[in-house]
């Protein structure tokens, strides 16, 4: 069954916590924190500025198949022994040259490059996502942490008000000075428990900061759960089908194998078109001549080192399809695990509800037999304690069914600004996707999130 629905009780907690005594500052949406943890994030210039770079080297790659031209001069002026004139000697030639044939090297070059590109930009996809995910997990971390720092001040308050009535209730004699130092022993208990959440809290702030950029001011409620898979099975597929780790590892066999049909072309000879134009002027010769020359180069023999190259490639390309099946295992355990970890959590809210009506009806019950004298302080204080204990144990367990979902849409590959409808650019490369055939399931990565949504709960 797939879950669409962020649970209200929560959802409330973490609007409350951050509404109460923040003024008049407009609250964080889920969705800005989103965006400015995308935005301020060094990890994401880091793969960028490291994408632009490799995309400089489809150009330099490319640039074997153009004309190269250059221009070159020299002026000299000389004068002999015993000799009163001075020769001067002037001389400016330019020179071009063009690659006519060279065993298919260049382009095996260039596909090697692309290919880098696209492994890279999959790559950066793959960082975005753990950029959100992180995000995610601080934004929902913090109203957990504020809803535990609510119920342990509440639970202080309480037991404060029970210290005070068993000390009333002592000085009338109805209770034993027992009954006061247990009331005050709990109460010094939740004092301690309070400073502890307190600073979860603060650990939790700054882990938003760290993930997000910016400090927590107040956070809104969060959002509902989007549609998730109906079964394991579906998840897996999806994400054997478009995950951004078994595109960059298929990219990299793409390039392997590129780099391995230009290792092969090493034996292969080569064809360059040369033509200069010359201007001489000195004191035998004025004038300017032309040449047009083709050369070619056939390897004999290079000591072994062409062998050595292919063989050295031919082992790049299985370590690459290696790491395609080991990505590919990863994948498919994380998707598992998240799926399990999802399922725990939402099994965890269920106990936790119940476990929350008892422990109510059992502290009613207490509290009742209590002025009847059936029951001790102790037996009040404990009762109590069983309530704290359910009701953080269900903040804990709807966190931990929010980060769950979002765990497994990251496991399968489809955490993207597109997915969760953030005005966000998630490609970092300036090549287009058209120009990339090797990349085809990256390409197809827009159509299956679009796609998905309306078919994966069926």
């Amino acid at each position: 069954m797939a879950f669409s629905h962020w649970k209200s009780g929560f959802a409330a907690a973490v609007a409350l916590s951050f509404v109460a005594g923040s003024g008049p500052i407009s609250a964080q949406t889920f969705s800005e924190t989103l965006i400015n943890a995308v935005q301020s994030s060094p990890t994401l210039d880091i793969n960028r500025a490291a994408l632009r770079s490799l995309e400089e080297g489809v150009i330099q790659a490319a640039a074997g198949k153009r004309p190269q031209v250059s221009a070159s001069g020299s002026a000299s002026i000389s004068q002999f022994e015993g000799v009163d004139d001075i020769t001067e000697s002037y001389r400016a030639a330019l020179n071009a040259s063009l690659l006519l044939y060279d065993g298919g090297r260049t382009e095996a070059a260039v596909q090697s490059a692309q290919a880098a590109v696209n492994a890279a930009e999959a790559q950066y996809e793959s960082v975005l996502q753990s950029v959100l995910l992180t995000a995610i997990t601080a934004f929902v971390d913090v109203g957990r942490d504020m809803r535990f720092v609510n119920l342990a001040d509440n639970n202080v308050r309480v037991i404060t008000q029970q210290v005070a009535a068993a000390r009333e209730r002592f000085d009338v004699g109805e209770v034993t000075r027992t009954d006061v130092s247990q009331a005050e022993a709990r109460l010094a208990s939740a004092r301690s428990n309070l400073s502890s959440n307190r600073g979860g809290l603060e650990r939790s702030r700054q882990a938003y900061l760290a993930a997000v950029g910016s400090p927590v001011k107040r956070l809104s409620a969060a959002p509902a759960l989007p549609k998730l898979p109906a079964t394991l099975d579906k998840a897996m597929a999806i994400a054997m089908r478009g995950h951004p780790s078994l595109a960059s590892a298929q990219a990299n066999i793409k390039g392997a194998e590129f780099d391995l049909l230009r290792a092969q072309t090493g034996r292969r000879p080569t064809l360059t078109l040369n033509g200069s134009i010359d201007y001489t002027n000195n004191a035998t010769t004025d004038g300017t001549s032309a040449t047009v020359s083709l050369s070619g180069n056939l390897p004999i023999y290079s000591g072994g080192e062409l062998s050595s190259l292919v063989r050295q490639a031919q082992s790049i390309v299985d370590r690459r399809k290696a790491e395609l099946q080991n990505a590919a295992r990863t994948v498919q355990q994380d998707v598992a695990l998240s799926w399990a970890n999802l399922n725990v959590a939402r099994a965890s809210i269920r106990a936790s509800r119940q476990e929350i009506r008892a422990a109510r009806l059992a502290f009613e019950g207490v509290q009742e037999e209590a002025k009847l004298g059936a029951r001790t302080t102790l037996d009040t204080l404990n009762a109590e304690q069983d309530v704290l204990n359910a009701e953080s144990g269900l903040a804990a367990a709807l966190r931990d069914e929010y980060v769950a979902a979002y765990n497994l849409i990251f496991s399968m590959g489809l955490l993207s600004p597109e997915y969760l409808g953030l005005p966000v650019e998630s490609s970092a490369s300036r090549i287009t996707r058209s120009a990339q055939p090797e990349s085809a399931v990256l390409s197809r990565r827009s159509a299956i999130v679009e796609g998905i949504r309306g078919r994966w709960s069926n």
